[in-house]
Order: C-alpha cells, then sequence, then structure tokens
C-alpha cells in the first residue's frame, strides 16, 4: 500500500496543504520547527486515529482556529481508499471517514493504512517506562487484528470501573461482594489481551532476533513478552485476585493484568535497559522497528508505509545501512532530515526519490 495525497488542514502550523507523494522514497527536509514532523504525525495520526506525540486533540488545532482536518488517498493492492479525520474544538468531537461514509466507531479506521513509524523517541523505548513499550505492542497489534482496540478499550473501562468499586469498598460505601461481578468481566478480558500479546510476541521474537543480528553481526539481542498473567486462566486469576483483595482494597488500584506487562529486551540473557549500551539498545530499536515492519507485511501481504522522522541524525553507518536496505525494498517511505547531506545517502537507496521542503507550515 502506498500514500497517493494527503491534505493538512489547520493542522498543527499548517494553514491549508496539498501534497502528492512518490510511491517510493519522499525525503523531507527543513529546519526545525517548520512542520516536518508535524506532516507524518498527520499521517500517523490518519493511520491509528491518534498522534504520537500528544493525548490531547486540542494540540492539534492550528493556534487561533476551531477544527483541523487531515485526509489522504491511500492506494492498496486491488483498490483504493479515502481516509478523513477532523476534529472540533467548539464539540470536543473527532470524526472520521472512510470514502466519504462516516464511521461510527473511530477504531473502524485501523488497519485502513498500516504504517511503521520511527522517531528519536523510540530510541528511549529500551531504557523508558513499561507505558512506552505496552503502547508500541497496543499500536502494533491495532494494526493487525481489527477487533483488537475494542477489546482494550473494553478491559480498561472495566478495569477503571473495578478501581471506582474497590475505592468506594475501601470508604465503606460498597460491601466487597459488589466486586465479585467486575473480577467475572475483568479476568474474562484481561486473559483475552495477554493470550493475544503472548501469541504475536512469541510469533514476533525471532524475526527481531533475526534483524538484531543482521544489524550487529555479534550480540545476542532477544525480546519476550512480561506477562503478569503468565500460565493462568479466568479461574485461576478470579482466585488470584481474591486472595488480592485485601491489599488493592487499601491501594483502591488493580494489581494484577495486562496493564502491568512489559516487553523485555534481552542481551546475552541480561535485560538490556541495564548493561546494554547506547548502540546495543539503538540495535535493538531499529531491529523492533524493522521486524514490526517485516511482520505487517507477511502478515497482510501488503508493505506498510515507513515513517522514519529524523533518526538518520541519531544513528551511526552500520544501522543507516540497515535502513536503507529496508527503504531500497517495495515499500513507501518518507525520510524527514534538516541537512542535504541526507540526500546522498537516500539516492543510494537505487529507488525513485520526490524531494520536498518545509518552511513554516508550506510544503515545496
Amino acid at each position: 500500500m502506498w500514500i497517493e495525497s494527503a491534505i493538512l488542514q489547520d493542522f498543527r502550523n499548517y494553514t491549508q496543504q496539498r501534497v502528492d507523494f512518490s510511491p517510493h522514497l519522499n525525503l523531507i527536509l527543513g529546519d526545525n520547527g517548520e512542520g516536518k514532523t508535524n506532516l507524518l504525525e498527520a499521517l500517523f495520526l490518519l493511520s491509528t486515529t491518534r498522534s504520537h506525540r500528544t493525548n490531547q486533540d486540542k494540540d492539534l488545532v492550528r493556534f487561533g482556529e476551531q477544527f483541523y482536518y487531515v485526509g489522504c488517498k491511500v492506494n492498496k493492492k486491488n483498490h483504493t481508499e479515502r481516509i478523513e479525520v477532523g476534529y472540533s474544538l467548539e464539540r470536543r468531537q473527532k470524526i472520521a471517514k472512510l470514502s466519504g461514509v462516516p464511521l461510527a466507531r473511530l477504531s473502524e479506521l485501523i488497519g485502513v493504512l498500516n504504517v511503521v513509524l520511527f522517531s528519536p523517541e523510540d530510541l528511549e523505548l529500551v531504557k523508558g517506562s513499561p507505558g512506552g513499550r505496552r503502547r508500541f505492542l497496543d499500536i502494533f497489534l491495532s494494526q493487525l487484528r481489527r477487533g483488537y482496540v475494542g477489546e482494550l478499550q473494553q478491559y480498561n473501562k472495566v478495569m477503571a470501573q473495578r478501581n471506582d468499586c474497590l475505592r468506594l469498598i475501601q470508604s465503606r460505601r460498597f460491601a466487597e461482594d459488589v466486586l465479585c461481578s467486575w473480577d467475572e468481566q475483568y479476568a474474562k478480558l484481561a486473559v483475552s489481551i495477554s493470550n493475544i500479546r503472548r501469541q504475536m510476541m512469541e510469533d514476533f521474537a525471532p524475526q527481531f532476533q533475526a534483524f538484531a543480528q543482521r544489524i550487529s553481526g555479534r550480540e545476542n539481542l532477544t525480546v519476550k513478552y512480561s506477562e503478569s498473567l503468565a500460565g493462568m486462566d479466568e479461574i485461576s486469576l478470579l482466585r488470584r485476585l481474591e486472595t488480592l483483595r485485601p491489599g488493592e482494597i487499601v491501594r483502591g488500584t488493580t494489581s494484577l493484568g495486562p496493564h502491568r506487562d512489559d516487553i523485555l529486551f534481552l542481551i546475552d540473557g541480561r535485560q538490556a535497559s541495564l548493561y546494554a549500551s547506547q548502540g546495543q539498545q539503538r540495535t535493538a530499536v531499529l531491529a523492533l522497528k524493522l521486524a514490526e515492519l517485516s511482520y505487517l507485511q507477511h502478515a497482510t501481504g501488503e508493505a506498510p508505509v515507513l515513517l522514519l522522522d529524523d533518526v538518520f541524525s541519531e544513528l551511526d553507518e552500520i544501522r543507516k545501512e540497515a535502513l536503507v536496505g529496508v527503504i531500497s525494498g517495495e515499500v513507501q517511505s518518507f525520510v524527514t532530515g534538516t541537512r542535504d547531506t541526507d540526500l546522498n545517502l537516500m539516492q543510494g537507496t537505487g529507488n525513485p526519490m520526490k524531494r520536498f521542503v518545509v518552511e513554516q507550515g508550506r510544503v515545496m
């Protein structure tokens, strides 16, 4: 699949902009703060319905305006789709359309356009918080499984209600037996999500290891899913929740479930967050992104769109060459940079290239 064109209106620092893209390599150059990342952010939003930089849609509306609109035309294997997302400050409402048809739920849009985004912030995935790694996993899975987002949203809703119930029991406004009905709903959703994540990571891990070996040539880098429900089914989880109940009532929070899980990067069996060098950390994150792209392509039958936001300046020559190898393949790529020196590297891909310059929210 590839993005033929995109339209941005009152999005970040863009007033109104239409851009026609190459199906191969799109090099987007400009100084910092001119709008390069904003353009990639819009494409990511059209894929996932959310920004990778903020959870607040109001932050995406151009200063002084009341709404934003982004849209794109996606060329897929056998047809084209038009994706549109808009948000109104006044109504505090986000809406989405697919080929002109309004969608009842935003999640219906996910999976139409698959993207893999690699930004400088991703280089913190190894040493960063577990929440960032869970977010990576959930966005990845949402593009693979249409129903995953809805199930995850339901899990978060039930967990929040269960936490409210725990706090009400703590204040003696509810009796403990009220918790039983929430526990049953929670256990079903928690086990399902944990199973989905585990199975995907078991399939994904060999691809990650292969890319890590190809990039480094020496380190034994592996990845695994660390889950708090390991080996549990619904019945055993319910029993465990009953055991944990006194402590959970005191704290007012659910202490066991997928919201506590993590992805572990290991180097020679030891946690990379503690023992890996900066270069090894970057190998791990790069391998993660390349494996994500490969996995999505094989699972869906179409290569996702690759978004590379100013990452070449953060990588050494070996890792740059690994990325260039992917860009040289049959994948549409968007690469941002601040210097024309990146131009020589991109020309080495052998793919047709379209070059853009961004200045003050205008793409030329």
